[in-house]
């Protein structure tokens, strides 16, 4: 797969016990124009050690592991101050989970279910700074926030006049469950101009991710 024109190669460790997608990974990796495979583990311990040695500039990660969870090594790049992006490729799509791992710094969180094309894809999109879920994961993290009482509209908050045309239309496609290059194909646009809106987006409804640009679009009445 081609990636973006980046200045220097993408460092990519892997963090993953299942021998059989570790291969796959680093297969996607190895053949996957603009990255190079840096340390491959399979235990906590291991990728703690090479993660501070080596300070890779994405790192995939399991969150089962023979020694502990995946969700150690969100907390060593907290920790330490890394400039370390990690995406957690997880078998694991419960509630609990997803939001322990986002919430120990997880940029992204794509279910192992998704082909490897997908999982580059999601490194560009944090290369790019956008938060790449899977859709599974996306409907997951709907459902609680739609679990939420609804609050009261206020004054100030995202109304469909702060978003343009395109952002509207990017939005709904968004909501569907397309990826940054499926909505530029469709729309037209670059890729980098589809993450471009999307950053305004998320700054206008004033959210993070995708599943919560859905919810509060919902809630403001800007989708269905």
């Amino acid at each position: 797969m081609q990636l973006m024109d980046y200045n220097t190669p993408i460092t990519v460790s892997i963090v993953e016990d299942d021998m059989h997608f570790l291969d796959r990974l680093k297969v996607a990796v190895e053949t996957a124009d603009g990255l190079v495979l840096g340390s491959v583990d399979t235990r906590v311990k291991d990728a703690r050690k090479n993660l501070l040695k080596d300070r890779p500039d994405i790192i995939l990660v399991d969150l089962s592991l023979p020694d502990g969870s995946g969700l150690e090594i969100l907390n060593c790049i907290y920790e330490h101050k890394l400039d370390s992006k990690a995406m957690v490729i997880s078998g694991f799509h419960d509630e609990k989970n997803v939001f322990a791992a986002l919430e120990a710094g997880a940029l992204g969180y794509i279910h192992k279910l998704e082909d490897t094309q997908a999982i580059i894809a999601g490194i560009e999109q944090m290369l790019d700074g956008d938060s790449p879920i899977s859709p599974v994961i996306a409907k997951l993290m709907l459902k609680k926030f739609q679990r939420r009482a609804p609050a009261a509209i206020e004054t100030g908050l995202p109304t469909v006049e702060n978003l343009t045309d395109k952002q509207q239309s990017i939005l709904l496609l968004i909501s569907q469950g397309f990826t940054s290059q499926e909505i530029a194909e469709k729309q037209g646009i670059s890729y980098h101009t589809v993450t471009t809106h999307i950053k305004n987006i998320y700054g206008k409804l004033q959210v993070n991710n995708r599943a919560e640009a859905v919810y509060r679009a919902r809630e403001q009445g800007l989708i269905n």
